[in-house]
Parts: structure tokens; C-alpha cells; sequence
């Protein structure tokens, strides 16, 4: 009886004194420095960065989950990557909700709807959620939201002609000096998101020059690794038509982007899209048809354009939709193609003219650093005809463009590219300029920098780049444009210094 009061006590006192004892604390993991916006704006309603596919905005997952419960790895990674830098795929491409950058993933939440139902008291109206991620949206019950993003772009220009041109019917010369302040971009973004297999998106907005008009409007149809897109979208050709203007390194594209730009066009496009490796196959009504920021569109009979693409490292091809790559970013590279063929002529209101397009990309980026090197090259051509004699015009393009963050929110970056001296046979074709007779080659010398207002986030920056172009723009296929800087010059050589201040939501 002794014996078993004894350890009765000495329990008693044991557990009182652990009572007593401060429970162990587990040690706190260093804070993750905020994360910058991804991919933000997004042409794509489903593309948000950790996003479900089911288009829904759920509530935080609890601390502990049944291995039942957890959803597939390219959707929930286990363990959260280091600081993020570049948000995920190129802005275009209608599959990234299943490929969305780990870097940039929330916390894997709750299992989908159709994964384990919820029972809803029949008092209880919509589950109505409002949340800001990466721009403002509204979801209503796991199956409906509604994105709304947006950019606006304020620059002051300072452009200089060594040899500037002469009007031929006053016999005055034109200034040397232009500057002045313009307003490139402006746009809204609107994004419906209805269940996981349908997505529709419109980007309206102004240019430089232009007035207010519908630059996108499409229809996503979605189901497992297989995308249907249809309306008013880009094709995809060379991958720096696939960034937003805002996630460039210098303040606007580069002129070999300028020359080839696929613009927006009205047709269907179908995608395969896996981690590493995706393919897109688009049929259209022919180049910039729909919408184009310089050049005039192209219409034919009927255009198709292929693109495909292989990405390595741990993302895959996730990261690629913007240019910069911040502090703490894996390494990655990404390898793309594209070929663009269109003939038209037969049917009323198309050029009788045969176009083919062809590039390749390599994108690279690492701890801090990043680049992209693109390649272009393109023929138009007609064919003999009763008046005319077969002509053929073939052009090259090249790209070369990288940053470094000296600081953690201080970008430097150049560029160089080249509009090679094209090689003409016969007759002009009809998109070409009746005064095309280039004589030599146009080349884009820039360098320049980026103060990210606030830090750690890509939403508000402050640039500024020079350039130096060299070559006469007269007879050259390189467009003039307030967005590229170039002015019109038959001699000599141009500068241009820009400063710009870039906000989106």
C-alpha cells in the first residue's frame, strides 16, 4: 500500500512539474523576404502565381493534412523555395495555372470542391471573397472570380539627329533636338475565371499615337495539358513579343522586335503544355491584323504559326514571363523556336503576298542575372503575275539584351541588336514601302537602369536608358515611332535619352 501511494505521488509530482515548465519553443525559420508580383499583369485569368486550377481563391490550409489531402507536386511543393525574382511563363501562353513558378507559390491550401464537397447551411448566400494577389480579384464560391490589373507608363524623351532630313516641299530643314513628354502604354486588364476549364480575358487600352481600342479578347477552353484559345490573341513567335512592356530590362523593345512584332490576330490557337516542354499551333487571319503598337497589319487568306519550347532547371519553364531575375533566383535556361507562314491574295481584302517567319531564343537566368538572345529571320514574296515580275525581300534580325541587380532593388541592363542590310530580287512586295532601299545596317546600342520603388516588388519603377542607333532609318525597315525613339533620318546617326516611371496593379 506504501509502494503504490509512493508512485502515485511521485507521478503527481512529475506531472505538476512539468506543468510548471515552459513548453518547448520550435525555432523560427529566418523571415522570407516578401515575394515580387510574378507575373503580374496577367494576359491570362488563370495564370496567377500558386493559384489552383479550379480558378478558386481559397481559405489558408491547417497545419496538418493527410497524405490523402495533398494535391499533385507540380501544384504543391512541400517546401518553399528561396526568395522569388521571376514570376512564371511567358505572358501568352493560356496554360500556366498548372505550371505557376515555385518560387512564387502560396502555401498549398484545402483540397477543390470537387475533391471534398463542403456542406452550405441554406441560410448562408455566396461565399464572396475580395483579396488583392498580384491585382484585385473577386471569386465567388470556388468556381467564379473575376481579375482586374492594369499599367500606365509616363516618359520624357530627349532624341538627337546628327544629319537630320530636309522637307522637300518647304526646303526647311527639321531640328536636330525633339523632346517632350508622352504617355506609351496605358491599359486595363480584365480577367473571368468560370470553373477550371473556362477562362476569358480583354486588355483595353492607348498607345503613344493611337487612340482607345481592344489590344486582346479571347476564350480559354481548358482541360488537363490541353489548351483551345480563340478570338483576338498574339501568336507566339519570338519570345520577347511574350513580355509585358513592363518587365523589359530597357524601356521599351528592342528594334528587332519592332520589325518582326506578330502584333494581335483573329483565330484559334491550340497548346500542349507540360513542366519543361510545351507546343503551340495557331490558325489566324494573318499578321497584326487585330492590333499592332507600330507596324501595319498583313492580312491573308489564311496564317498558321508553330512554336515550341524546352526549359531546364528547377522551374522548368516556369519564370520566363519577365526579363528580370532578382537576388536568390536558381539558375535556368529556356529554349524556344517558332515559324510563321501566310499567303493571301485569293480572297477579298488580302495582300497577294507570301510571308515566312522563323526565330530562336535562348533565355538564361541565374543568382541576380539574367538574358535573352533572339535570332529573326523573314522573306515576303509575290508571285509572277500579268503585270509584275516575282519579287522576293529577305530580312535578319538579331537580339542580344541582359540585367544584373547591383543592389537588391537597383537594376543595370543593355541591349544590342541589329536590322540587317536585307537582300531584294524583283519587284517590291506589296507590304514592303515603294521607297524600300535600305543600303545598309540599322543597329541599337543601349544601356540604362532600374530603381524598383518598392522593395523587394515590381509594382513601381523608375527607369532610365540611352540609346544609340546607328545606320539611316530612310529606306530601312525599322519603324519610327515615339515607342522606339527613332525619328526619321536619311544620314548619319541618332542618341536618344529616356526616363520613364512604370506602375502596375
Amino acid at each position: 500500500m506504501c509502494l503504490s501511494a509512493c508512485v502515485v505521488q511521485m507521478a503527481v509530482t512529475t506531472w505538476a512539474q512539468e506543468l510548471a515548465e515552459p513548453e518547448p519553443q520550435e525555432e523560427e525559420s529566418p523571415e522570407e523576404p516578401s515575394p515580387p508580383t510574378g507575373a503580374f499583369p496577367v494576359e491570362d485569368p488563370t495564370i496567377h502565381p500558386g493559384r489552383e486550377p479550379d480558378l478558386s481563391v481559397r481559405e489558408p490550409e491547417s497545419e496538418t493534412r493527410t497524405d490523402e489531402q495533398e494535391q499533385p507536386t507540380a501544384q504543391a511543393p512541400q517546401e518553399r523555395s528561396p526568395p522569388p525574382s521571376t514570376g512564371e511563363l511567358p505572358i501568352e501562353d493560356p496554360t500556366r495555372d498548372e505550371l505557376a513558378d515555385t518560387q512564387v507559390e502560396q502555401e498549398t491550401t484545402e483540397p477543390a470542391l470537387q475533391d471534398k464537397p463542403r456542406a452550405k447551411p441554406e441560410h448562408q448566400g455566396s461565399n464572396v471573397k475580395a483579396v488583392y494577389d498580384q491585382g484585385f480579384i473577386v471569386a465567388v464560391d470556388d468556381w467564379f472570380y473575376l481579375s482586374l490589373a492594369g499599367l500606365a507608363q509616363a516618359r520624357y524623351t530627349v532624341s538627337y539627329r546628327t544629319k537630320p532630313p530636309t522637307d522637300p516641299d518647304t526646303g526647311i530643314r527639321e531640328k536636330q533636338v525633339s523632346q517632350g513628354f508622352d504617355v506609351p502604354r496605358a491599359r486595363f486588364q480584365l480577367g473571368i475565371g468560370l470553373t477550371q476549364f473556362v477562362a476569358l480575358y480583354m486588355r483595353m487600352g492607348v498607345v503613344a499615337g493611337k487612340g482607345f481600342s481592344f489590344q486582346r479578347a479571347f476564350i480559354d477552353l481548358k482541360w488537363k495539358y490541353f489548351r483551345v484559345r480563340a478570338g483576338l490573341f498574339m501568336n507566339e513567335a519570338d519570345a520577347e513579343s511574350l513580355v509585358n512592356p513592363e518587365d523589359l530590362y530597357m524601356l521599351d523593345y528592342s528594334i528587332a522586335q519592332n520589325v518582326y512584332d506578330p502584333g494581335s490576330s483573329k483565330g484559334v490557337m491550340f497548346t500542349y503544355l507540360r513542366k519543361r516542354f510545351s507546343i503551340n499551333l495557331g490558325y489566324s487571319d494573318g499578321l497584326r491584323t487585330g492590333f499592332a503598337e507600330i507596324r501595319d497589319p498583313v492580312r491573308a487568306d489564311f496564317a498558321v504559326t508553330v512554336r515550341t519550347q524546352y526549359g531546364w532547371g528547377k522551374a522548368g519553364l516556369g519564370g520566363f514571363n519577365r526579363l528580370t531575375a532578382r537576388r536568390g533566383t536558381p539558375f535556368g535556361a529556356r529554349l524556344g523556336g517558332a515559324l510563321h507562314y501566310q499567303d493571301g491574295g485569293r480572297s477579298q481584302g488580302t495582300l497577294p503576298v507570301q510571308i515566312v517567319l522563323g526565330t530562336i531564343d535562348l533565355s538564361l537566368r541565374g543568382n541576380g542575372w539574367s538574358m535573352l538572345l533572339t535570332l529573326i529571320a523573314g522573306q515576303d514574296a509575290t508571285s509572277r503575275a500579268d503585270t509584275v515580275e516575282a519579287g522576293e525581300v529577305v530580312t535578319t534580325g538579331f537580339a542580344l539584351t541582359g540585367g544584373y541587380f547591383v543592389l537588391e532593388d537597383l537594376q543595370l541592363f543593355g541591349v544590342y541588336s541589329i536590322v540587317a542590310k536585307p537582300r531584294v530580287q524583283g519587284s517590291l512586295p506589296p507590304n514592303v514601302p515603294p521607297d524600300f532601299a535600305a543600303t545598309e545596317n540599322f543597329q541599337q546600342f543601349g544601356a540604362g537602369l532600374s530603381y524598383f520603388v518598392i522593395p523587394g516588388r515590381n509594382h513601381v519603377k523608375l527607369s532610365s536608358d540611352f540609346q544609340y542607333f546607328l545606320g539611316r532609318q530612310a529606306g530601312s525597315i525599322v519603324p519610327t515611332s515615339p515607342l522606339n525613339s527613332i525619328q526619321p533620318s536619311g544620314a548619319g546617326s541618332q542618341f536618344a535619352w529616356r526616363i520613364q516611371l512604370t506602375a502596375a496593379f
